[in-house]
């Protein structure tokens, strides 16, 4: 498998946490999928380094912790998260205040190859913790 705390393979670029924990596909007003890459991105955006390295592809590791007890499916997470670092998708969004999040041109396989996600309910609190990863 892999192991992201390798630091010979791997180098963490960024990591954050976001005081919710949500999915993709909702249409309630403020709660569409732009609306969540646009919260994402602007958490993300605090304390993003001024350099990223030379990167091969890059990793995501994620883990959440969902309070009460509605129907969450942790496999709806990922999608939102690299969305948000996509170029393509910053475009598309019309979110040119982040351009500097853009950290590969599409959410394929050849640029985003890993994606490490777990989670667990929670009696009080909702977070999404977010580690990015750059094979080097």
């Amino acid at each position: 498998m892999w192991n992201l705390d390798d630091k010979a393979r791997y180098v963490k670029v960024h990591s954050f946490s976001l005081p919710e924990a949500f999915t993709y596909a909702d249409t309630r007003e403020g709660q569409t999928d732009r609306d969540k890459r646009e919260r994402i991105r602007a958490k993300a955006a605090e304390d993003f380094p001024e350099n990223i390295p030379s990167i091969k592809w890059w990793a995501f590791r994620i883990f959440i912790k969902k309070s009460g007890n509605r129907r969450f499916d942790i496999d709806n997470v990922p999608k939102l998260i690299v969305d948000a670092f996509c170029k393509r998708q910053i475009e598309e969004d019309r979110a040119q205040q982040y351009t500097k999040l853009g950290l590969f041109p599409d959410d394929t396989i050849h640029f985003v190859r890993i994606i490490e996600v777990g989670g667990m309910r929670s009696q009080d609190e909702d977070i999404t913790k977010v580690e990015i990863f750059g094979c080097k």
